[in-house]
């Protein structure tokens, strides 16, 4: 209960107000070395082995990916896509609500280590036992208060919330970089489909014109029904992949229109041509998991953690509260008037755990798990962003080398297509082999469109990998 001092008692001295809280100090100290809080098992430093280089080493040029990594690919077109995208997808208008959370939780938690203020009114009315006057009280007036933070448990708690606001600003970079890669993924491979279908079309016709062909040598007697069921099954499976690509494009432009965040995806001009995808810089290992925002909201993630272990063990440790009051108190019998006085108080309070049931400790638990499990969890992006930039790699080598292949073979079928023709004009062969030279040098053509395909993908893929931001 506050000490008590009315409008005709003498104002309390600043001394008396120095020994309650000196007094309070010694008894905390006092306190706080029989409080101990248990033996903990919080995670200690990663185990994970960074290497110095990359295994595959096909990119010689080091440095930072620029911030819009995109432009690179001299697309207006994907440039405005992603533009788009970025103001409007779902899943960025998600991390970014889940970044003011943490923002709005950040400023909760540096606001319950500040002092507290507060009114205070009432009424009542009533009488003691055996007393037959009823008596009325009212009062109101204004409360303050505020824990000092010895053992820095609001600090802790004040740097957890920092931690998540920081994570989930990570967080929303995440998902920036991937929204920009899907995109453009989604774009290249839409362009790439849109030429196949082209060349396609081209194989039909020529299987059509082998079909008739055969045919007439049937009714001729220089073939058999087999050669006409064998080309009337080629004419079907080119038909058959027809409606394969027809469904991909269709896919490929609704999952585009989710990307951008709109229900319709907008009619693109894909036969605009790109430039030719290069390879970005590439950054070491250990300068890659300093920039990859998946690690880094990891990475916050468990400081969030550790600071909380820090929290739960100081629940073991007394608290502190300063307290003051100001209010204006009327007593008196009921119908009778009375002055009303204004009544201070103020002291200090002293609160520590002695008996719980071992919730303090189960907490403490909970929160250690919890910073183990964040651990594991950085570890694993870690490892993840060193296997992604690997791959990416592999596949950027594994794609230049198996387009320059596919070229050298559709240079050959070009090469056989028009000899061929050559050999029909001379009356040397007949137009079957003129048609067969010209659906190897199309199957050529359609192997090549798909090796420049994977190509981009590799080209997004290494700038998905090594982006440090959007």
């Amino acid at each position: 209960m506050y000490p008590l001092i009315s409008s005709a008692a003498p104002v309390f001295r600043r001394s008396t107000c120095q020994t309650l809280l000196g007094a309070a100090v010694f008894i905390l100290i006092g306190l706080a070395g029989c409080a101990t809080a248990p033996a903990g098992s919080a995670p200690a430093a990663t185990t994970v082995n960074v290497p110095s280089q990359w295994s595959e080493s096909a990119i010689a040029t080091k440095g930072v990916v620029a911030a819009e990594w995109w432009r690179d690919f001299g697309s207006n077109e994907l440039d405005a896509l992603i533009d788009t995208a970025l103001k409007s997808n779902r899943d960025l208008k998600i991390a970014a609500a889940r970044l003011a959370q943490a923002r709005a939780l950040t400023d909760g938690a540096q606001a319950e280590r500040l002092p507290q203020l507060g009114a205070v009114a009432g009424a009542q009315r009533g009488r003691e036992t055996g007393i037959d006057p009823r008596a009325e009280r009212s009062f109101g007036g204004l409360r303050a208060s505020w824990e000092v933070d010895v053992f820095g448990r609001g600090a802790l708690a004040v740097d957890a919330a920092q931690a998540d606001a920081q994570a989930a600003t990570q967080a929303l970079r995440a998902t920036q970089i991937a929204l920009a890669a899907d995109v453009a993924t989604a774009y290249f491979e839409l362009q790439t489909l849109l030429h196949r279908v082209v060349l396609n079309r081209q194989a039909i016709a020529l299987a059509q014109r082998q079909v008739e062909v055969v045919r007439r040598k049937f009714e001729a007697g220089q073939a058999t029904s087999v050669d006409v069921e064998r080309w009337q099954a080629e004419l079907a499976q080119e038909q058959a992949v027809t409606e394969q690509l027809d469904g991909s494009l269709r896919v490929r432009h609704r999952q585009l229109a989710v990307l951008l965040g709109v229900s319709e995806a907008p009619v693109l001009n894909l036969q605009a041509t790109a430039s030719t995808p290069q390879p970005p810089a590439t950054l070491l290992p250990g300068e890659l998991l300093e920039r990859r925002p998946d690690v880094l909201r990891q990475a916050r993630a468990l400081d969030a953690a550790l600071a909380r272990v820090g929290v739960a063990r100081r629940e073991v440790y007394p608290r502190l509260q300063i307290e003051w009051a100001n209010t204006r108190e009327r007593t008196a019998i009921v119908g009778q008037s009375a002055s009303p006085q204004v009544v201070l108080g103020y002291g200090v309070s002293l609160t520590l755990p002695i008996l719980d049931g071992g919730r303090i400790r189960a907490n403490i638990a909970v929160n250690e798990a919890r910073a183990n499990e964040a651990m594991a969890e950085y570890e694993k992006a870690m490892l993840a962003a060193l296997s992604d930039a690997e791959v990416a790699l592999a596949q950027w080598s594994t794609s230049e080398a198996s387009l320059s292949k596919w070229q050298q073979a559709q240079a050959a079928g070009e090469t056989a297509a028009l000899r061929a023709e050559r050999l029909f004009e001379a009356g040397l062969t007949d137009v079957s082999s003129v048609l067969d030279a010209r659906r190897s040098y199309l199957r050529a053509q359609d192997a090549v469109s798909q090796a420049e395909g994977a190509r981009w993908a590799a080209a997004v893929g290494l700038r998905r990998v090594f982006a440090g931001a959007v």
